[in-house]
């Protein structure tokens, strides 16, 4: 059931695409019912065709709004206007389909269509509401004779800049109408007071707060904002919301000082239009360009820059001649991949607004380097080329020189490499230096299995790595693994428990992380368990969905390991788990063949944003002949101080060495924090929520 009303749920998103098509056609049947009533033409036929395709129009558009309504982002209480007047413009549709086959009726139809219109045009305003706020037809814009003045020593940042951002980017989806995560932007008292998921700012760590960090994060990252199929924050935007965080000021009313600031105020009037603006480049030069292999973006909408790229091998006098034209708005220029050379290159000395330039896999030596004295220039790259220690030495060296050089493959020796990263101010990657670790730093191996516990044997694989010459070394022996450690060829299998270690290594990079996985071979120890936990309180999976986890204790040891669940998901892959809340996790387990165990191994998840820890720690106990419990092992779980505090779920694995020689039952015991504990990395739970501990396979090995 949940399943279908996912499915509605996306299919009410087409709801603003098809309410367009019977708009149109009740405009347009409307002007031929004009010209038939006033010029006397027989246009009955086409007026039939038109309601009638109205109203089927306006029926799937009002079944898709109302299933756009089910989603939560949206409080029926603000939509039920518009909802309503929708189903009344639908109503009336169909009165026209029904009027106009009446014989006699006609000035009853013209009047119920002149009704239907303004019907239709209540609802549309409402609609926009809804979209674009409650002023988003407000008539102050056509007062507006000049744009803002910028005081020469300060300004009200969030009123001249962070608000009009906000306004533009945001409050589409965070407004009185439609406040996704219970956010809203329209207001800054609203905006500071948060959301569901508490405030979006942190003022012992600012970058840890959620505006700041969900602005930063990667277009792919579900959690990045705006959404990738929104409007992004372009790179100036982005540094303004982040200065206006970071420098804390979003908690001040008072001007910020733009004297002893200059980026500030070269952002702000860059954002505001305010900034020396170069004229529109020719159409027609622009138009020969695209015709002779350039691709040619905007750098943005009111600067009159543009971002070039030359599609084909082959450059000639003729591109030279055209770009010549245009050489004050080229703000990017890409001529990778082509035959430019040190005899094309004065083109390049004499491009006023240039900041990104491209010149990879092309001839270009040393004396082009000598023409570049662009003081705007910002990001050059010159990987594989002829470039020398001496070209980039003189082209560091001069005022203004690129902030950033990528010269990778060239002729520059390792020993000039440190010698220009050590004595340059630059920053100049090379591609194989270790001072660049963050660069450098391989990937992780990716481990490629579905569960890690096995029966007989398993036979485990690592996936390809997309960069070549990188080999994967790993150990079975619970050592770290080095370049001295075996190396991965072929599928590994194995026929008994064992930690499989494994590092990415190539020379001259650094090595990757360690991934670590322990895989466990099952000799089915456990005969009988008992489960004393309280399973009484229902999980909220999803806004429409909760589910009890009674009679799931089978999970415990079905030798599956759970789905990698998060908020959300269907009540099967929830029920992989098994969760408790207000109580610990409590199990008893009777054993066989308890001479040959060494260790227990429970696994665990942990996710903020699903009220979700790690238990606190876990004791074992082991049952004596008295019918009691000695204390046997524990293992404590320190809370991670950079957990996620969003939609992001950590699977662990928890193993406790034991000795159960005179224990033949043990108990398990893992410690429930019952509430959120009282520290920042929590924040943004105001409310003394209750914990759950979630606990899907116990193996004993």
């Amino acid at each position: 059931m949940e399943f279908i009303l996912e499915i509605f749920k996306y299919l009410g998103k087409l709801h603003p695409v098809v309410l367009h098509l019977p708009i149109g056609a009740l405009i347009m049947t409307f002007v031929l019912l004009l010209i038939e009533k006033f010029k006397k033409f027989d246009l009955d036929r086409a007026i039939r065709i038109g309601v009638d395709f109205s109203f089927i129009g306006a029926l799937i558009a009002a079944l898709l709004g109302y299933f756009l309504s089910l989603d939560d982002d949206y409080d029926f209480n603000n939509l039920s206007f518009h909802f309503w007047s929708g189903i009344i413009t639908l109503i009336l549709s169909f009165s026209l389909s029904v009027l106009h086959r009446a014989k006699g009726k006609e000035n009853v139809f013209f009047a119920c269509y002149v009704l239907t219109l303004i019907s239709l045009t209540i609802t549309g305003h409402k609609g926009g509401v809804i979209t674009h706020g409650e002023d988003y037809l407000s008539p102050e814009a056509l007062y507006k004779v000049s744009p803002p003045a910028i005081p020469k020593d300060s300004i009200m940042l969030y009123e001249t800049a962070v608000n009009l951002i906000l306004d533009d980017k945001c409050v589409s989806c965070h407004n009185a109408s439609k406040s996704k995560s219970g956010l809203r932007f329209d207001s800054y008292d609203l905006m500071m007071k948060g959301g569901e998921r508490g405030s979006i700012f942190d003022p012992e760590n600012h970058k840890e707060g959620s505006l700041v960090k969900f602005i930063s994060l990667p277009l792919d990252d579900e959690l990045h904002m705006p959404p990738k199929n929104k409007t992004q924050l372009n790179e100036r935007e982005l540094w303004l919301l982040n200065y206006w965080v970071n420098s804390g000021e979003y908690l001040k009313s008072t001007p910020v000082a733009l004297s002893s600031n200059d980026t500030l105020r070269k952002n702000i009037l860059a954002y505001l239009g305010l900034e020396k603006k170069v004229a529109p480049a020719d159409p027609e030069v622009l138009g020969s360009l695209t015709s002779l292999g350039f691709r040619i973006n905007p750098n943005t909408f009111h600067d009159n820059l543009l971002k070039l790229k030359f599609l084909k091998k082959n450059l000639e006098g003729k591109h030279m001649k055209h770009l010549r034209k245009i050489k004050n708005q080229i703000v990017e220029l890409d001529l990778s991949n082509s035959n430019f050379d040190d005899l094309m290159s004065e083109l390049i000395s004499d491009l006023p607004s240039l900041k990104i330039l491209r010149l990879d896999q092309t001839n270009i030596t040393d004396k082009t380097l000598g023409l570049l004295n662009n003081s705007n220039l910002e990001v050059l790259n010159l990987c594989n080329t002829k470039v020398s220690y001496k070209g980039l030495n003189n082209l560091t060296k001069i005022d203004g020189a690129p902030k950033t050089i990528y010269a990778w493959n060239t002729a520059v020796s390792n020993e000039d490499q440190v010698r220009l990263m050590a004595l340059n101010s630059s920053t100049i990657n090379f591609g194989s230096s270790k001072m660049f670790s963050e660069m450098l730093r391989l990937s992780t191996p990716d481990i490629s299995f579905t569960n890690n516990i096995f029966n007989d044997s398993i036979v485990i694989s690592f996936a390809k790595s997309q960069l070549k010459n990188i080999d994967t070394h790993y150990t079975l022996d619970e050592s770290e693994p080095n370049e001295e450690s075996p190396v991965y060829a072929q599928p590994i299998t194995l026929n008994s428990s064992a930690r499989l270690r494994a590092k990415s290594i190539k020379k001259e990079w650094h090595d990757s992380e360690m991934s670590e996985i322990m895989f466990i071979k099952n000799n089915n120890y456990e005969t009988e368990f008992a489960l004393k936990s309280d399973l009484d309180n229902d999980y909220k999976i999803s806004h429409s969905m909760r589910l009890s986890f009674k009679g799931n204790d089978s999970i415990l040891f079905d030798k599956q390991k759970g789905d990698r669940i998060s908020k959300g998901v269907s009540s099967e892959e929830a029920l992989t788990w098994l969760g408790v809340r207000e109580d610990d996790f409590i199990v008893e387990v009777k054993l066989k063949e308890n001479d040959k165990i060494n260790f227990v191994t429970i696994s665990a998840l942990e996710n903020v944003d699903m009220d979700t820890m790690f238990p606190q720690k876990i004791e074992v106990y082991g049952k004596n002949f008295n019918g009691g419990f000695d204390f046997l092992n524990l293992i404590e779980i320190p809370i991670d101080k950079d957990i996620d505090d969003g939609n992001v779920t950590d699977f662990r694995d928890f193993t406790i060495p034991l000795n159960l020689k005179n224990y033949e039952e043990v108990k398990l015991v893992g410690k429930n924090y019952m509430e959120f504990p009282d520290l920042p990395v929590f924040h943004t739970k105001r409310k003394k929520d209750k914990v759950w501990i979630f606990i899907d396979e116990i193996i004993f090995w």
